[in-house]
């Protein structure tokens, strides 16, 4: 699913296949080809050049062995992905949302995000369906015939860092401190430590297992998560939401903060 959001890797996949299938000669057949402006296809040609994508220094445009091999990475990437979905279309044809109100087999229903739920109401949105089962309000309510995309933003992590030595209670009390200063909607721990901090302060996690991809899951439900956590997990954390956010456009990644 990642390479379908990489505008940049997907554009020079593009370029690529083109020029080994078409072999085209002049800039202007190959933009043609990718409906780009000859500007846009040269900026992107120049660039793949430096990186020792493609070359043209014959008569044709013509992808190097490094080119290739990036096709045939996204190949494989697409094809396991249209496996995937193809096995999964019946499932994405419907889908269950919360009835926000009294709702009849039939009805149109708008689709919306709402603390990190999907939620279905009579009233119109970016996203719609058809009821397909009648429901009273907050009832699971099977979605069909969908249109649209639901519209979401994406929530942010706060990496609240502890140190695992020292007095628990006077840890616990600064803590206590800290968080009543920032807004979120989630509580997630790491572990046993954490887990008995919340206990010093009358505080319930709202995560206690798995909790790094459930925040991340969380957030990309539009959540905003709070993460406690020791310093020697933090890096693990880190390197899990950049792996995450490396290869998305700005707009898909998860923005965090650490504590």
């Amino acid at each position: 699913m990642k390479v379908l959001r990489d505008k940049s890797k997907m554009t020079k996949f593009l370029v690529l296949y083109k020029s080994a299938v078409e072999r085209p000669s002049r800039l202007a057949d190959l933009a043609s080809e990718l409906d780009m402006s000859e500007q846009a296809v040269s900026n992107y040609i120049s660039k793949m050049e430096e990186e020792g994508l493609i070359d043209r220094s014959g008569s044709f445009y013509r992808p190097t062995s490094e080119g290739m091999e990036l096709v045939r990475e996204v190949v494989s990437k697409l094809g396991s992905f249209l496996d995937e979905a193809s096995d999964k279309i019946n499932f994405i044809s419907t889908c269950t949302a919360i009835a926000s109100e009294n709702i009849r087999e039939g009805e149109k229903v708008g689709l919306q995000m709402e603390n990190g739920f999907l939620r279905a109401s009579l009233e119109e949105s970016a996203s719609m369906g058809t009821a397909l089962n009648s429901v009273e309000k907050g009832q699971p309510l099977r979605v069909g015939g969908l249109q649209g995309i639901t519209e979401m933003n994406l929530g942010e992590l706060y990496l609240l860092e502890e140190d695992i030595d020292g007095d628990a209670r006077e840890k616990a009390e600064a803590l206590q401190s800290q968080i009543s200063s920032i807004e979120y909607d989630k509580l997630a721990i790491m572990g046993e430590m954490e887990y008995g901090l919340c206990n010093i302060i009358s505080l319930k996690p709202d995560i206690q297992f798995a909790p790094v991809d459930s925040a991340i899951n969380a957030a990309e439900k539009g959540l905003d998560v709070l993460l406690m956590l020791s310093k020697n997990d933090l890096d693990e954390v880190l390197e899990k939401l950049n792996d995450r956010n490396r290869e998305l456009e700005e707009e898909y990644k998860i923005d965090y903060t650490v504590l």
